[in-house]
């Protein structure tokens, strides 16, 4: 896939289901633990997703159901890779960050941004936070792990 396919969301939750046969209400229901932030269509709030959200989908799911994780293990393993570490903020900023106050969530996963988000105006879908906490070692379920037979 480009690199553009893995930024722009472009597959509709029925796609995405295709893909990577998890189903529709699997994958909302991944959205409403904080495990996935999907993108909505302007014109009809539809859910869109990228290639690397397809992916990500692949890994919930192996975490899940080959690997036994619950979504509590998941979103703890999650929070090895905060989003203040990865951005570099500033003191001022983390003195402000709902995330940093409280660690209890990733910064993706909230209901809204955190302020020091909106003020910088980033976006969760090509924040490197998103990306690395998808990309965390300790989340790659083995069946993607090269073994060193």
């Amino acid at each position: 896939m480009s690199q553009e396919t893995d930024i722009q969301p472009v597959y509709t939750i029925r796609v995405a289901s295709t893909l990577t046969g998890v189903s529709s209400g699997t994958i909302r229901e991944y959205e409403r633990q904080g495990l996935l932030r999907t993108h909505r269509d302007s014109k009809n709030n539809h859910r869109l997703f990228t290639q690397a959200e397809i992916k990500w989908i692949t890994h919930i799911w192996h975490l899940i159901h080959k690997e036994g994780l619950n979504y509590e293990g998941i979103r703890r393993l999650l929070l090895t890779t905060p989003c203040w570490k990865v951005l570099k903020c500033p003191a001022e900023l983390r003195n402000i960050c709902e995330v940093y106050l409280d660690s209890k969530s990733v910064c993706w996963s909230l209901d809204k941004l955190p302020g020091c988000c909106v003020m910088n105006n980033r976006k969760c879908q090509t924040c490197r936070v998103y990306d690395a906490a998808r990309d965390n070692q300790y989340l790659v379920p083995s069946i993607f792990v090269e073994s060193g037979d």
